[in-house]
């Protein structure tokens, strides 16, 4: 276990940052699980993106209380502007990202800087996950270290399942300041725009072999909006996807055929 002295003195601060909307009782869950890191050098910022009253004023006394927490406020603006707005108010060097309805295990923020650090030219860094399901089961999900950034790109573009979890991991603030941060005008898929730029950039993202979120499953985390979601990745694909235009139309049939599948068997399983 690391002392206060040596994570304020050696270890780099980290911010983890949140935004938040609605959902309390799981946005308690999450602002507890961040205020037990084992690791001690860090802050909280959360951006508040327009909950009501309930949410507001129970942050506003956490803010009071915990010298650790900052919380910003801004109109209902969606979760790309309030990360956003979290990583250009953000002073440290380091940003581990939270869903503010998944929870932190004590070790993260220590095994995540760990990785940071393992050698030179990480710009990033992801979890495996602990998958809760509304029935209370967990699964473990477990995902693969890449060679490259281009396979790790192509397997993004591709597979049913993108290769990562946004929730949980840590990435450098200039770097993502430098590629343009999160876009604003993208609906959704913006952890996964942001972490193609940083892989486009040539920066292949470090895996951390070990489950250290909760991402916790529920009837709002996966959205009906599949249509929206198809959009804006045949968007990435353009972006991001091979040179080569048969290829590339190629990958849109295998990821619009996954998305239709996917709101097929929402629709139907509920």
């Amino acid at each position: 276990m690391t002392d206060d002295s040596e994570d304020s003195g050696l270890r780099p601060s980290v911010t983890i940052l949140m935004a938040s909307y609605g959902r309390l009782e799981l946005l308690k869950e999450s602002v507890s699980s961040a205020l037990s890191q084992r690791y001690t050098n860090f802050e909280i910022i959360i951006v508040d993106d327009g909950s009501g009253d309930d949410v507001v004023e129970w942050l506003r006394r956490l803010e009071s209380t915990e010298p650790k927490i900052t919380v910003f406020y801004q109109n209902h603006r969606g979760v790309a502007a309030a990360r956003a707005k979290g990583v250009a108010e953000t002073k440290t060097d380091l940003i581990c990202i939270l869903d503010s309805d998944d929870v932190l295990v004590p070790i993260a923020l220590e095994k995540l800087v760990d990785a940071m650090g393992r050698r030179t030219g990480i710009e990033l860094v992801f979890t495996d996950i602990r998958e809760v399901r509304t029935n209370g089961k967990a699964v473990i999900r477990n995902y693969n270290q890449f060679n490259s950034t281009r396979s790790m790109i192509m397997a993004t573009l591709v597979r049913p399942r993108v290769p990562f979890k946004h929730s949980g991991t840590l990435f450098r603030r200039q770097t993502a300041l430098e590629l343009g941060s999160y876009d604003v005008n993208l609906p959704c898929k913006i952890d996964v725009d942001l972490y193609l730029k940083i892989m486009e950039a040539g920066y292949l993202p470090e895996l951390v072999n070990q489950p250290l979120v909760d991402f916790r499953m529920h009837k709002n985390s996966v959205s009906l909006d599949r249509l929206t979601g198809i959009r804006v990745w045949l968007y990435l694909i353009d972006r991001y996807g091979p040179d080569n235009p048969v290829y590339r139309l190629f990958i849109k049939l295998i990821r619009v055929s996954a998305e239709l599948l996917k709101r097929a068997y929402v629709e139907i399983h509920g």
